[in-house]
């Protein structure tokens, strides 16, 4: 864990942490001849996980729920709704159909895809599905009508990939 402390010119002290988990902190200063001593209040302080993961949790709390043509969420979805409403939870607005956000987000080549990206599935250059890709050739998405949204295996290779991340 890497820490910085600061201080400015009216001796007010900062102090900078990268954490990896969720910790609990307490600051102990010793004093001086100035100044007495003191402890503050333990705090709790929360790890952010990185956006990749955000989306990934978003999207696996979201299994089981039916697909529905046209439905963006939170009940059911369709694969568009459901890649838009799991980026729009983390912050990240994307547009309602697959195509739109195809041509929205940067292009990833499949060789450099990460868990967290989009998939878009085309055939004959037209976008028909999309999806989250979950690493190692997995993704989460919402496939068809009488099925629910799940984690799937990625069932062919034309596809594109996508971050919006």
């Amino acid at each position: 864990m890497s820490r910085t402390v600061e201080t400015n010119a009216d001796g007010v002290a900062s102090i900078s942490a990268n954490i990896e988990r969720t910790s609990h902190w307490r600051i102990n200063y010793r004093g001086d001849e100035i100044h007495d001593p003191s402890l503050s209040a333990e705090r709790t302080v929360e790890a952010h996980k990185p956006v990749s993961q955000r989306i990934l949790d978003v999207a696996a709390g979201q299994s089981g729920k039916p697909y529905s043509y046209g439905s963006t969420g939170p009940d059911s979805f369709d694969c568009s709704g459901f890649t838009k409403y799991v980026h729009g939870k983390v912050g990240i607005q994307l547009p309602r159909t697959s195509g739109d956000q195809q041509s929205t987000v940067p292009a990833v080549a499949k060789g450099d895809k990460l868990p967290g990206d989009l998939l878009f599935f085309t055939d004959g250059g037209s976008v028909y599905h999309a999806g989250v890709y979950a690493g190692g050739n997995q993704m989460w998405a919402a496939p068809e009508s009488g099925d629910v949204v799940r984690k799937q295996e990625i069932y062919t290779d034309s596809y594109t990939v996508g971050r919006a991340w």
